[in-house]
C-alpha cells in the first residue's frame, strides 16, 4: 500500500512538472484594477494594431493625469484564433480574469442572462457610448458611423434599448478581384450576374480560372448570397427576414414562417449555382481541400481572377505580396446587380438594358430622368436599382466587451474611449496597412500621406462606403439573437460545400436548399420562434 502512495504522490509530482514545462516560464498577471487583460481575436486584422493602440494610450495627458503610474506593463494582450472563445470566456464568470475582449462573434444571445443580482454577464456600455472623446467635441455615440450605432444598439425583451457591444472594425466583404489581369485580358467589369457568368465563360475559353475560394469557409454563403438575395428583395424586406416578418396582400406585417419563401433567397442561390456547381471549369480544381489561407495565396498568384472576400484581405496578405514581389493590384469589385432583378420591377428591361442603368448610377445618376437615355422608367423602378447598386455588406460581429465583472473596467472603459479619437483611428489605419475603426474619420483629408500609401482595394473600399446603404448585420434583430432565424440552417450553413461536392450524393440544388429550409421551418419550430421573442 505505502508502494503504491509513492507511485501516486510522485505521478502527481511528475504530471505537475509537465504541467509547469508546458507552461514555460509565463508571468502571472495581476488580476487587480490597474492592470487591464485584454484578449483579441487573431483573425484577419492581426493583432498588431492592438500592441500599437496599447504604447499611444500610455502616452495620452488624460490617461496619465487618471493613471499617473501606468505604462504599457499595464496593459496585457492575449491572443487566439477560436471564434467562440470571447463569448466563452465571458460566460465563465468570475473565473475569468480577462477585463476587456476583442471578438469576432455576437454575445446578443447572452445580454439578458444573469450572472449576479439580475446583472448581466456583459457590462452596460450606455454611459461609455454618451462620453465626449477626449480632445474632441463628439461623444462616442455622436462620432460612430450611424449603421455600426444601429448595429450595436441592443433592444431588450421589454423594447428598451441600451448597448453591450462596442464595434472596432469597419471592415467591408464582397467580390475580389484580380483587377491587373482584367485589364491584361481587356475585359470589363461586368454590372449584372448574368453578364458575370458570360464573363467567367469567355475567362474559361482564355485558359483562365475565374474563380477560387476555399468552400471549407463559407463566404459564398455569408457574401454573395447575401448580398444578391438583398438586392432582389430590397433592404426593407431583407431586414423583415430577419425579424420574423412578412407584408401581406393588404401591406400589412405579419410574423410568418413563410420569411423563408422569399423568391430572393431562390434566385441568389440560383446565381451561386450558375457560377460554381460541380462540374465547372468556373473554379479552381482544389476548392475542397484548400485551406482559406491557401486560396488567397493562390489568388495571389493567378490561379483564380475572383474571390468572395474582405478588406483584411489587404492586411493579411500584404507581406506575402512584398515578399514575392507581387506587384498586381486586387480590389472589390461593385457587386454586380442580380439580372433577376427585373422581375421585381415594373419596367420591362433587358440585361443590356439593365446593365446600361447601372452603368449610369456609376456615373452620377440620381433620378430616373438622368437614364431615360437607356430606358424610360418609373420612379419605383428607379429607386430598387438604385438601392441594389449601393448596397454594400459591412464585417458583422466585431464587437469589443468588458465583463460585469471585470475588475479593470474603468480602465477599459477608457481604453476604447481612446479608440474613438482621431489619434487611434489615424493608427488603426497605419497599422492595418487600410482598415478603418467605425468612427467618423477622413483619413484622405486628415493625413493625406498616409492615404497615398494605402493599397487600390483599401482605398476602393472607403469610396464606396462613403454613399453606401448598408446591409445590417443580422445580429441587429431580435429574431435572429431571440428567435433563432438564420439564414441557413446547420447542415446547410455553407452552400459552396453543396455546390462543389464531388460526390453527387453530397450535392444539393438551389431549389433542393431553397426547398429544404421552407419545409424545415414548421408550424412547431416556428412556434417556438415566437416563444423565445416574447410574442406568445
Amino acid at each position: 500500500m505505502k508502494k503504491m502512495k509513492k507511485a501516486i504522490v510522485l505521478a502527481q509530482a511528475l504530471l505537475l512538472a509537465a504541467s509547469m514545462t508546458l507552461a514555460g516560464c509565463k508571468e502571472r498577471v495581476s488580476n487587480d484594477a490597474g492592470t487591464l487583460q485584454i484578449y483579441v481575436a487573431n483573425f484577419g486584422y492581426g493583432y498588431e494594431w492592438l500592441e500599437e493602440l496599447k504604447k499611444e494610450f500610455v502616452k495620452q495627458p488624460w490617461v496619465l493625469e487618471k493613471y499617473p503610474t501606468i505604462t504599457e506593463d499595464n496593459l496585457v494582450i492575449e491572443k487566439n484564433s477560436e471564434r467562440s472563445y470571447a463569448i466563452d470566456r465571458i460566460m465563465q464568470g468570475s473565473s475569468n480574469t480577462i477585463d476587456l475582449f476583442f471578438s469576432v462573434s455576437s454575445g446578443a444571445s447572452n445580454y439578458e442572462k444573469e450572472y449576479r443580482d439580475g446583472a448581466s454577464y456583459f457590462e452596460n456600455l450606455e454611459k461609455l457610448y454618451n462620453t465626449t472623446i477626449p480632445g474632441e467635441t463628439q461623444t462616442i455615440a455622436e462620432k460612430m458611423d450611424e449603421n455600426f450605432l444601429t448595429m450595436s444598439t441592443f433592444t431588450r425583451l421589454d423594447g428598451t434599448t441600451t448597448y453591450y457591444a462596442f464595434p472596432w472594425v469597419s471592415g467591408m466583404q464582397g467580390l475580389l478581384y484580380n483587377a491587373s489581369a482584367f485589364e491584361r485580358a481587356g475585359v470589363e467589369i461586368p454590372r449584372t450576374t448574368d453578364k458575370l457568368i458570360e464573363l467567367s465563360a469567355e475567362l474559361v475559353e482564355e485558359g483562365e480560372t475565374p474563380f477560387i475560394f476555399s468552400s471549407k469557409e463559407n463566404y459564398w454563403t455569408c457574401t454573395m448570397f447575401l448580398i444578391w438575395w438583398a438586392q432582389y428583395e430590397g433592404l426593407e424586406n431583407y431586414s423583415n427576414f430577419y425579424q420574423g416578418i412578412v407584408v401581406d396582400e393588404n401591406g400589412k406585417k405579419v410574423m410568418s414562417r413563410d420569411i423563408f419563401a422569399q423568391t430572393g433567397r431562390l434566385r441568389s442561390l440560383q446565381v451561386v449555382e450558375d457560377l460554381i456547381f460541380y462540374p465547372t471549369d468556373n473554379i479552381h480544381e482544389n476548392v475542397n481541400t484548400l485551406s482559406f489561407t491557401q486560396a488567397q495565396a493562390r489568388f495571389l498568384l493567378g490561379q483564380g481572377l475572383m474571390m468572395p472576400n474582405g478588406d483584411w484581405f489587404e492586411t493579411e496578405m500584404s507581406r506575402t505580396k512584398e515578399e514575392d514581389n507581387i506587384t498586381d493590384e486586387f480590389t472589390f469589385m461593385p457587386s454586380p446587380i442580380i439580372s433577376a432583378i427585373t422581375e421585381q420591377l415594373d419596367t420591362q428591361l433587358t440585361d443590356d438594358e439593365l446593365s446600361q442603368v447601372i452603368a449610369k448610377i456609376d456615373e452620377g445618376a440620381a433620378s430616373k430622368e438622368d437614364v431615360a437615355s437607356v430606358k424610360e422608367i418609373t420612379d419605383g423602378d428607379f429607386a430598387k436599382l438604385y438601392e441594389a447598386r449601393k448596397l454594400v455588406l459591412p464585417v458583422g460581429n466585431h464587437n469589443a466587451y468588458i465583463p460585469s465583472y471585470a475588475t479593470a473596467k474603468e480602465l477599459a472603459k477608457d481604453f476604447l474611449l481612446f479608440m474613438a479619437t482621431d489619434t487611434a483611428c489615424n493608427l488603426f489605419i497605419d497599422t492595418t496597412r487600410g482598415a478603418s475603426m467605425p468612427f467618423k474619420y477622413d483619413v484622405e483629408t486628415e493625413d493625406p500621406e498616409l492615404y497615398a500609401g494605402l493599397a487600390t482595394l483599401q482605398k476602393d473600399r472607403l469610396k464606396m462606403q462613403q454613399d453606401a446603404i448598408y446591409m445590417l448585420n443580422e445580429n441587429t434583430y431580435a429574431g435572429s439573437y431571440y428567435g433563432g432565424i438564420a439564414r441557413f440552417s446547420e447542415e446547410r450553413t455553407s452552400i459552396e460545400s453543396l455546390f462543389t461536392a464531388k460526390n453527387a450524393k453530397d450535392q444539393q440544388t438551389a431549389e433542393q436548399i431553397y426547398q429544404a429550409e421552407i419545409d424545415r421551418w414548421t408550424e412547431d419550430r416556428w412556434r417556438s420562434v415566437l416563444e423565445n421573442m416574447g410574442l406568445i
